[in-house]
C-alpha cells in the first residue's frame, strides 16, 4: 500500500497549479484585465512613455497588451499540462503528454470564451480563442522540438525529478514571472535603451555566451554598461570596483541590475532561473586585482555549478560583493544547491527587489 503512495503523490503535485491557474487565476485575471481601473493605470504610463500619443493608439496598444497576455498564459497552462501530463508513468517515453496537454488548454479555452457569452458586460471571441490556441501550440512546438533535440522522449525518469522542498514550482514560477516582469517591464526597456544609445551611439544590447546547466553555451542578452569594444585584447574578465570600462550611464544600470532585465528572456526560453549560481563565461579569467590571472575552471566547485540552471540573482550575488575571489563564490553556490527549496528562492528574489530599490549592487560592503 505504502510503496503506491509516491506513483500516485507525483502527479498530484503537477495537476494542482494547472487546475488552479484554470479555476481561479483565470477568471480573476479576466476581471482584473476588464476593469477601468487596470485601462487607468496603463494609460497613464502609455501617456508618459509615448505623450504624443492619439487615443486610438492608446485604444490598440492596450488590446495588444491584453491579446499578448492571453497568449502568455494559455502558453503557461500548456506548458503545465505537459509536465502534469508527463508526470503519469504509463505516459512517459511517448508524445501523448503534448496531445493530451494541447486538447485540454485548447478545449478550456473555447469553454471560456464560449462561457464569455453568457457574461452581460462581456462578449466570446474567435479572435480571443484564436490568440489563446496560438499561445498554447506555440509553447508545445518548442516543447517537442527541445526534446527531439536531446534525442531523449518528452519524458524523464520519475526518480530523477526534484520534487523536494516544493523544486517541482520553480519553472512554473520563472516562466509566470519573467512573463509579467517583461510586460511590465517595456516601458522601462525604452527609457533604457535611449540613454544606452545617447550615451556613445554604440549598440543598445551586448550578447554574451554563457555557461547554462549541464555546461551547455547560450546567449546571454545584457543591456550594454561598457564602453565599445570593451574586452578588445584582453578576453572576458570581470569587472571591478571603479573599472573604467563600465560608463556613466552603465553605472547606474549596474547599480540597480537594469543592464540584466533583458535576461528575463533567458529565463522565460529555460536557459536561466530567477535564482541559482551566476551564469559564467566559457574561459573567463580570475584576476582579483593581483598580477596574475587563472581560468575559474581550475577552481573547486567550478563542474558542480553546473547541476543547476544559472541564475538572476542567488546566494552569492546578494550576499558578497562582486568583486569577491572565486573560490568563496564558489562556496556559496554549492551552499546554495545543498540547501535549495521554493522558500529559499521567494527570500532571495525578495532580497533583490530590496537592494534594486537601494541601488546597491555594486556596494563591497553589505548588500542587505
Amino acid at each position: 500500500m505504502n510503496s503506491e503512495r509516491p506513483a500516485l503523490k507525483t502527479p498530484v503535485k503537477y495537476f494542482l497549479p494547472p487546475l488552479l491557474l484554470m479555476a481561479f487565476i483565470f477568471p480573476m485575471g479576466n476581471r482584473a484585465l476588464g476593469s477601468s481601473k487596470i485601462y487607468e493605470a496603463f494609460a497613464a504610463v502609455f501617456a508618459w512613455v509615448f505623450p504624443r500619443a492619439s487615443g486610438p493608439a492608446l485604444e490598440l496598444a492596450y488590446i495588444v497588451f491584453r491579446k499578448s497576455l492571453h497568449f502568455v498564459e494559455y502558453g503557461l497552462l500548456a506548458f503545465l499540462l505537459y509536465r502534469a501530463f508527463r508526470a503519469i508513468r504509463r505516459l512517459q517515453g511517448s508524445r501523448r503528454p503534448l496531445v493530451l496537454a494541447g486538447a485540454v488548454a485548447i478545449g478550456y479555452g473555447f469553454i471560456d470564451e464560449f462561457l464569455q457569452s453568457f457574461v452581460p458586460t462581456r462578449t466570446g471571441s474567435p479572435l480571443d480563442w484564436a490568440i489563446d490556441t496560438a499561445g498554447i501550440v506555440t509553447v508545445l512546438a518548442v516543447i517537442a522540438r527541445r526534446e527531439r533535440g536531446r534525442g531523449a522522449g518528452p519524458a524523464a525518469p520519475a526518480g530523477r525529478r526534484p520534487f523536494r522542498r516544493g523544486l517541482f514550482l520553480k519553472r512554473p514560477f520563472d516562466i509566470a514571472l519573467s512573463a509579467l516582469g517583461l510586460a511590465l517591464s517595456a516601458p522601462l526597456w525604452l527609457a533604457i535603451a535611449a540613454a544606452v544609445k545617447l550615451q556613445d551611439r554604440g549598440p543598445v544590447f551586448y550578447a554574451q555566451e554563457r555557461v547554462g546547466r549541464r555546461g551547455r553555451l547560450f546567449k546571454a542578452l545584457k543591456f550594454r554598461s561598457m564602453i565599445k569594444d570593451a574586452e578588445a585584447g584582453r578576453g572576458p574578465v570581470q569587472a571591478v570596483e571603479n573599472d573604467p570600462r563600465v560608463t556613466p550611464v552603465g553605472r547606474l544600470l549596474r547599480a540597480s541590475a537594469m543592464d540584466e532585465l533583458p535576461q528575463l528572456l533567458n529565463i522565460f526560453k529555460g536557459d536561466m532561473s530567477f535564482v541559482g549560481p551566476r551564469a559564467l563565461r566559457p574561459s573567463e579569467l580570475e584576476v582579483n586585482g593581483g598580477p596574475g590571472s587563472g581560468s575559474i575552471a581550475d577552481v573547486p566547485g567550478y563542474e558542480r555549478r553546473h547541476d543547476v540552471r544559472p541564475g538572476l540573482t542567488g546566494l552569492t550575488q546578494v550576499y558578497l560583493p562582486g568583486d569577491t575571489p572565486r573560490r568563496k563564490k564558489f562556496r556559496y553556490d554549492l551552499l546554495y544547491i545543498s540547501k535549495r527549496g521554493f522558500c529559499l528562492d521567494l527570500k532571495l528574489i525578495a532580497l533583490s527587489f530590496w537592494i534594486t530599490f537601494r541601488g546597491k549592487w555594486e556596494s563591497r560592503g553589505p548588500k542587505v
